[in-house]
């Protein structure tokens, strides 16, 4: 029934933070897919089906299986083998009325690189509110993403949001630049990181899915992602 998956889906969305409209964005679908289900539910339509493709996409987004989504014969994401659990985008996602710091703080460009890397430039395009993340971080900055390596987890055209102080943290997403920031322009790519050693960091991307290692004397510069701005 309608009302048993839209309840499973549900679960899913308090259980991550999210909202229907961000989980619908991330999963390629119309921003009403959830929103629809709801008014069909609250219109006395609970026997109504649901398209598989919407079912296939949000599955990932919200950290669980279609078959569980459909039928509930799989336990959820917080009892899900390592492997599922691993599968799970994991900026967090910050919705627009959370971000209600007093300040503003600035949002730097990303122009394509080569090898799915990015050029940015230290020039403000743009100022935006800072999440309660940044309020008293020095220096933290929004990047505009470019480029579609990183979805679901971050999508061209959304901003992430920056602490350039934060140490490197397993499963986190992180902006790797070649040299150190110093107000030009610099090579950097934004991935998850898995893991790391002295000499190397391990990433993962998400389209198309790679895991890859880099030399950290190439890329010695880690800055941690702490949420994303929605691109508008």
């Amino acid at each position: 029934m309608l009302k048993d998956v839209l309840d499973r889906i549900e679960s899913r969305l308090e259980a991550l933070g999210l909202s229907a409209t961000a989980a619908s964005r991330h999963a390629g679908l119309s921003l009403d897919a959830i929103r629809n289900m709801r008014r069909k539910v609250q219109a006395g339509d609970i026997h109504a089906g649901v398209s598989s493709r919407t079912i296939d996409a949000l599955a990932p987004v919200l950290g669980t299986t279609a078959s569980w989504l459909l039928t509930g014969d799989e336990p959820n994401s917080e009892n899900a083998s390592p492997d599922l659990v691993a599968t799970r985008p994991t900026t967090p996602l910050i919705p627009g009325r959370e971000l209600l710091g007093t300040g503003t703080m600035p949002v730097y460009a990303a122009a394509m690189g080569g090898d799915g890397h990015v050029i940015v430039t230290f020039d403000e395009i743009d100022r935006v509110k800072r999440p309660a993340e940044l309020e008293n971080v020095r220096g933290g900055y929004g990047l505009l993403i470019k480029g579609t390596s990183m979805v679901p987890a971050i999508n061209e055209g959304d901003t992430a949001l920056v602490n350039p102080h934060l140490p490197p943290a397993r499963g986190a997403n992180v902006i790797l630049y070649h040299t150190p920031p110093d107000g030009s322009d610099n090579e950097a790519m934004v991935k998850q990181l898995l893991n790391w050693t002295d000499k190397e960091w391990t990433l993962k991307q998400w389209n198309p899915p790679e895991e890859f290692k880099e030399y950290r004397q190439e890329w010695p510069v880690c800055h941690r992602v702490v949420g994303v701005y929605y691109g508008r």
